[in-house]
């Protein structure tokens, strides 16, 4: 199965390394850029159009993959994952060039995580409906989001999805999840790919297409991550510990905005990579430190994998404590008004 993996991460890498420059000649000409402002970081337009460039990379490397070996069967699954990213991904654009609302994007990110769970790309750790199938739909909905709004510092989402889809990678790889590994191999790829022209500093930004997109892939493969040595249940602590960083970043930017009588949706320069810059922490070392906490996270995710249950329960228990107190200090920092 090498053969099968190193063929969709150097298809999706080289699609998203060649793709992106085209993208962002597109956008220049049509004036699709993102003009500076307040709550924004940069101070020039960039332009828009990344995420496009990295869903083409995407969706050629998993029918590459396909060419060289088939589903199996798995191709209803496929569907439901790549229709509901691309879908997103659609609703990203309209936001990227006028604002949709959040009463609609929302209930569209539900829909598309009871897609999901009809068809068989869902996490059962209870073994009750009435339990999984709400965990289900705040999973998806939750990370497709968290991933969004790590989009708000140059490098840093196209940095931290590359690390969790790698992680994601390995694990099931080593579990012999070919589909999940694949579509892992091709997530990490693209967005290596794209992070060389959004590396600081940024030539181009995937948007709320690109975002969105690679959230709903990262919750897909979340949920479609087995490890048959573990119960479901302790299995499911797996992809919270590797996404634990955007996890975090989302819990705290909302409870910020909620406490200043604003929406969680509500954009602002509030989140964790802001603080940091805020305390004086340059924004390249921000970024660093955040991939470096993500990297951290990720490795706990591998180690629980091979952990008695007990063990797993304490390690997370150990992970929320330190996330908490983390959480707070960083609440603490003052942000702009907004």
């Amino acid at each position: 199965m090498g053969a099968v993996y190193a063929a969709a991460f150097a298809a999706a890498l080289l699609g998203a390394l060649f793709a992106t420059p085209v993208a962002r000649k597109v956008a220049l000409r049509l004036d699709i850029v993102d003009m500076p402002a307040a709550r924004k970081v940069h101070t020039d337009p960039i332009p828009y159009l990344g995420g496009l460039a990295i869903i083409l990379a995407f969706v050629g490397a998993m029918v590459l993959g396909v060419i060289v070996h088939p589903l199996a069967g798995s191709y209803e699954q496929v569907a439901a994952i790549l229709g509901g990213g691309l879908v997103l991904a659609g609703m990203g654009l309209v936001d990227d060039l006028k604002v949709v609302p959040g009463w609609i994007k929302v209930p569209l990110e539900m829909v598309a995580a009871l897609v999901l769970y009809a068809s068989g790309v869902a996490a059962h750790p209870f073994k009750n409906i009435a339990l999984d199938l709400p965990l289900n739909v705040a999973w998806v909905v939750g990370i497709t989001n968290a991933v969004n709004y790590m989009d708000n510092m140059d490098g840093l989402s196209a940095g931290v999805v590359a690390i969790a889809s790698g992680y994601f990678f390995v694990l099931a790889a080593l579990s012999r999840q070919i589909l999940v590994a694949s579509l892992a191999a091709a997530l990490t790829g693209c967005a290596l790919g794209f992070l060389w022209w959004n590396r600081p500093p940024a030539r181009i930004f995937m948007g709320d297409t690109g975002s969105l997109f690679l959230g709903f892939m990262l919750a897909s493969i979340g949920l479609k991550l087995r490890f048959h040595a573990l119960p479901d249940r302790v299995g499911f602590l797996v992809p919270i510990a590797v996404m634990a960083i955007p996890i975090l970043d989302a819990l705290m930017v909302s409870v910020s905005r909620v406490q200043r009588g604003l929406s969680p949706i509500h954009p602002g320069k509030d989140h964790m990579s802001h603080r940091l810059v805020r305390v004086g922490i340059p924004s390249k070392a921000a970024v660093g430190l955040i991939y470096f906490a993500s990297a951290s996270c990720g490795w706990l995710g591998v180690i629980i994998v091979y952990a008695s249950p007990t063990t797993a329960y304490l390690l997370m228990g150990w992970l929320i404590v330190v996330a908490v107190f983390l959480g707070w200090l960083l609440l603490r920092v003052k942000v702009e008004s907004q």
